[in-house]
């Protein structure tokens, strides 16, 4: 009785399923179009046995006749003339998935799905993206912003991560970190606070522990920087303003609630009522901006031409960046002679 069953099942399944070959189906419009078999053997470079075997295993999918022959030429028979509205419209979105593919290798088309926290996001990103966008405007670029752990656990999603020092979190399997930017963690402070001359060139961190400190929120990349390095020297300072954003911060050193730390590039286009110092000179804080990206074979064509692009944003904007501060340096060395 089993066995009966069985049988009777695999029955209606065949019923139900059709296996149809998408070649077979373009091999039948191909030879329509052309009113003969000969010709569109020709055309599709296979012999007339290939082709008139497709056409044979397209009408025993379909289970009918598909077409006749009247003298030399082929015609439809109305299930064929049903079907062949399928079969244009396969052949123009076959045409539509060519063409797409080759906009993606010309870099054309697609879209880059971007993560960064939100530091990454408003300072060291965007130079890149309008690099990126002025040389492949086909390319849509969207750009999520999000904590640096909750974009390890989303990185499935993105193509590329744009994330802070300290990376705490696994690397997922498919994906690997490179460094990125390279940037200076420093103190900043208003331009008449009381100290301004003495921390000019440079502040040790033990000096400033009675100073009320702005701090970021505890998942800032900045500020567990800070943190390690104060748990190194095995100091203790107090919480007294915490905020969220590297713009908080400047705001409410602006206002004098206290001093803060930031990244260097935070500051490049404020304004000169705020001013910073090095942490711990002559070396500072050193804190970094880094690329999860697809391991090599993973990497799509234009993920790998936004990550060369930023490599080479970043590499001239710190060149830039090293000139001023060299030239502030001399600049403030000539006005302690004079």
């Amino acid at each position: 009785m089993e066995n009966d069953n069985d049988f009777i099942f695999q029955k209606i399944q065949g019923a139900d399923t059709v296996e149809l070959n998408p070649n077979h189906l373009l091999t039948l419009l191909k030879v329509i179009r052309e009113k003969s078999v000969t010709r569109a053997a020709e055309l599709l470079n296979l012999g007339q046995p290939a082709i008139s075997a497709r056409l044979r295993q397209l009408n025993m999918a379909v289970g009918e006749p598909l077409y006749r022959r009247k003298g030399h030429e082929v015609v439809l028979t109305p299930a064929g003339e049903g079907l062949m509205v399928f079969a244009v419209a396969l052949e123009e979105n076959m045409k539509k998935a060519e063409g797409y593919i080759r906009r993606l290798r010309g870099l054309s088309a697609g879209t880059l799905r971007i993560g960064a926290t939100v530091t990454a996001s408003n300072y060291y990103i965007p130079l890149s993206l309008v690099e990126f966008q002025k040389k492949f405007p086909g390319i849509r670029i969207s750009v999520e912003t999000a904590p640096t752990y909750e974009l390890f656990r989303r990185m499935s999603d993105l193509d590329l991560g744009f994330v802070e020092d300290p990376i705490e979190e696994e690397v997922p399997e498919t994906f690997q970190v490179k460094r990125w930017w390279k940037d200076q963690i420093v103190l900043i402070y208003w331009k008449d606070h009381p100290k301004a001359d003495r921390w000019k060139n440079g502040v040790m961190l033990e000096e400033l522990i009675d100073y009320p400190i702005i701090w970021r929120e505890p998942e800032s990349g900045v500020r567990k920087t800070i943190e390690r390095e104060i748990e190194k020297k095995g100091l203790r300072f107090k919480l007294c303003f915490e905020v969220s954003g590297a713009d908080a911060v400047k705001e409410a050193v602006r206002a004098k609630m206290g001093i803060g730390f930031v990244a260097r590039r935070v500051l490049e286009h404020s304004n000169s009522d705020l001013l910073f110092s090095q942490i711990n000179p002559p070396h500072g804080v050193e804190w970094w901006i880094n690329i999860i990206e697809p391991n090599d074979k993973m990497k799509s064509r234009a993920t790998q031409a936004l990550v060369d692009l930023c490599l080479k944003m970043s590499n001239r904007i710190s060149e830039t960046s090293e000139q001023k501060t060299k030239n502030q340096s001399l600049k403030n060395a000539i006005g302690k002679t004079a």
